[in-house]
Formats: C-alpha cells, structure tokens, sequence
C-alpha cells in the first residue's frame, strides 16, 4: 500500500464532498480532519474555490444561505491556494492536450507536479486519464491501495 506524502493536492471533488453528504464524504472529511489536526498540509490552485462554490450552486438541494457559508468555511480552512502563473498555465495546456484533460483538471495535475507531490481526486475521468503518472491517487481507493500520513 502506497502512502503519500505530506503536502497533498486536492481538487474541487474532494473539497465538495466536505459539504455535500455523499458517496466517499466520509473519506475526503478524514482528509480535511488529518489538515485540520496538522498532520498533513493541502494545496490546490486557486481555481478551486470558484469550481466548489459552482458544483453547489447547481445542487438544488443547496440554498444560497449554504452556498455563501460553504465558500466562506472552505475560505477559512486557509488551504494552501496556488495562483496562476505563466509557467503552471503553459505546462497545464501542454497537459492538457497530452492528457485530453481539461485545462482545470490539468492545472491540478500541475500544481501536484511542480510541488512534487500527488493529487487527490474523486473525479474518475480524471484519475483514469492520469493513472500512469503513479501521482494522481483516487479518493475512493484511501485505506485500499494507499494511505495518509
């Protein structure tokens, strides 16, 4: 069983599910839980504060009195927000056409890569098209085929 390291990378996925009770919630809390107790630090691109609040706002079963304190939790959590750059934006359209990806999905698998270190998705498409990197683990799979520290 693999283990990741430390710093981890997440996408709006797994942030999502910290609010919207469904399938594998459980999991992508224990991981907001080991950040909030220390034991491992998080990372994304900026971009995933944007793509939570839009997987919300499209849920009917969320009122804007939900959406409007999610955004603010998942603000306050102060995960570490990595902003776009030349760079991160050059590399992540090369990905993104290597890949087939989109250019979000791709900036997550970017950012995982320019901080060496693996991304943490509950989006099959994309841990499917990025399996052979052996650095995008699926959020499904925490405690079967790799764990946290």
């Amino acid at each position: 069983m693999e283990r990741t390291p430390r710093n981890i990378v997440i996408d709006a996925s797994v942030a999502a599910k910290w609010f919207i009770p469904e399938e594998d919630s459980e999991k992508a809390l224990e991981i907001m839980r080991r950040y909030s107790d220390g034991r491992i630090d998080l990372y994304a691109p900026d971009l995933i504060i944007y793509e939570v609040a839009n997987v919300l706002r499209y849920r009917p079963d969320v009122t804007v009195e939900t959406l409007i304190g999610s955004i603010e939790s998942l603000i306050k959590l102060q995960i570490n927000l990595i902003p776009p750059s030349t760079e991160i934006m050059s590399e992540a359209a090369a990905k993104a056409r290597a890949l087939d990806l989109s250019i979000y999905d791709a900036c997550y698998t970017v950012t995982a890569d320019a901080l060496a270190t693996n991304l943490v998705t509950a989006d099959m498409k994309l841990y499917e098209k990025c399996r052979d990197t052996k650095t995008v683990f699926f959020l499904k799979n925490l405690g079967r085929e790799w764990n946290m520290p």
